[in-house]
């Protein structure tokens, strides 16, 4: 059997086969810590506005395959978008009636049965496989792993999550033949699931003309594997740009910084806060003096009646206005949340706001005031002490759920270490915020 650096220099010689390149200084790393990782060689160096790795859309994977060609599908597609292998395709009824994103991942499980027919393999074969999925995503972590969160709102998530697949996997098997059943299992969804969700682009960020394409579906209702490309790491503080060339069809990763010899080479996923990293990567980042990415989220419920909508609102570890907190104030959306009143200063602005609506409403008192007043409170005070014991009995009551379901043994593994991690930094937020309001008569 190939070692997987052997796979990886398979796959790395697969792509460069289509067209696609990684750098000449950049090689595939792997060990227990990073897994899979883009390092700069021993001698190497990567300048900053440097091309890391490019790669040609034929050879991405997604929900564009299981249609491309389709007799039945009408759809206008990349031309460098390749059809299922020996028109393999899964049937009219099928692809009418089951969501792209879970097309997309019964698309996936179709190419790894096929194992080396097909001709994704090269790609495939280095994935986390199906037996080590339990170590991928609390989502499929043994019961007795994902209860180490219970009382967050990671674990809330989780179910949600969960009966989500089951329900999703059971309509989908509707429309597959009954023989598929022993082929294709709840446990292989999911594993797609799992790599779709840990390693997947969204078209709209890497097809260069979305906008001209006739699908079936909105651009975003599916996502796209790009391999070789997906192996870099996150580093919510990595400067790089994707670039896909419309004439070339070629997805390409940009370093906008320098990197020297021996250090890991970043991607950017976005501004993801832990609890996001945690659910959809399986990883948290930790905490140091000059970078946090500790929040907790609270959703507010909707009011049809006034116009409002769902919404999810984070909670700082520290002041948004705090260097370290780089990922809470890209979320702000007021610039003038850095003199807001201490008090509300862990507390994203939306919340706030939203709060204030709220009260305001149901006094009776609402006026015209802009969210920079209201972060400032230059309101009512009645209004201003509504909305911090609104936030009071909140936090209380969310700390209160976690630390009721503390874990009475010791973690036993890593899945279990690293949800004992996640709740002690979601107490810690909670206690900071709760100081924060402590000190509102002050």
């Amino acid at each position: 059997m190939a070692s997987l650096a052997e796979r990886y220099q398979a796959l790395l010689r697969w792509a460069e086969a289509a067209g696609g390149r990684l750098h000449p200084a950049v090689e595939i790393y792997h060990d227990e810590v990073t897994k899979g990782s883009f390092r700069v060689k021993e001698a190497g160096v990567l300048g900053p506005d440097e091309e890391i790795v490019s790669l040609p859309l034929s050879c991405s994977l997604s929900f564009l395959n299981a249609i491309a060609g389709h007799p039945s599908i009408s759809a206008t597609l990349p031309t460098t978008i390749s059809a299922p292998p020996d028109e393999a395709y899964f049937s009219t009824e099928f692809l009418s009636n089951v969501p792209p994103h879970v097309v997309g991942r019964f698309f996936l499980m179709q190419q790894y049965l096929r194992r080396d027919n097909s001709p994704w393999w090269p790609y495939i074969r280095t994935l986390p496989p199906p037996e080590l999925m339990a170590s991928m995503l609390p989502v499929v972590w043994p019961t007795s792993d994902a209860e180490f969160l219970r009382g967050t709102n990671a674990y809330v998530a989780v179910q949600e999550i969960r009966s989500s697949l089951k329900k999703e996997y059971k309509q989908a098997m509707k429309f597959l033949p009954e023989r598929f059943q022993y082929e294709y299992t709840r446990p292989l969804y999911y594993w797609a699931y799992c790599i779709f969700t840990t390693r997947s682009f969204r078209p709209s960020l890497i097809l260069p003309d979305a906008e001209s394409l006739s699908l079936p579906c909105q651009i975003d209702d599916f996502s796209i594997l790009l391999p070789l490309f997906d192996i870099g790491n996150h580093s919510p503080l990595a400067k790089i740009s994707w670039v896909t060339d419309q004439h070339s069809r070629t997805c390409t990763l940009r370093s906008c910084q320098p990197y020297s010899a021996r250090q890991q080479v970043y991607n950017n996923y976005g501004m993801k806060t832990n609890a996001e990293l945690l659910l959809g990567y399986g990883f948290i980042i930790p905490e140091s003096e000059d970078f946090h990415n500790d929040y907790v989220h609270i959703k507010t419920k909707a009011n049809p009646a006034a116009g409002d909508l769902n919404a999810s609102h984070i909670v700082a570890l520290r002041p948004l206005s705090h260097p370290s907190s780089v990922v809470g104030r890209s979320r702000l959306l007021d610039p003038e949340h850095l003199s807001c009143l201490p008090v509300f200063s862990h507390f994203q602005d939306t919340l706030i706001a939203a709060l204030y609506e709220s009260i305001a409403r149901h006094n009776d008192t609402t006026s015209d005031v802009s969210l920079t007043e209201i972060m400032q409170g230059r309101i009512p005070p009645r209004l201003l002490e509504e909305i911090i014991d609104a936030l009071g009995t909140k936090l209380t009551i969310d700390l209160e759920e976690v630390e009721a379901h503390d874990p009475a043994y010791e973690a036993a593994n890593q899945n279990q270490e690293l949800a004992l991690l996640y709740r002690g930094q979601c107490k810690k937020v909670l206690d900071h915020a709760l100081a924060s309001l402590s000190n509102a008569g002050s």
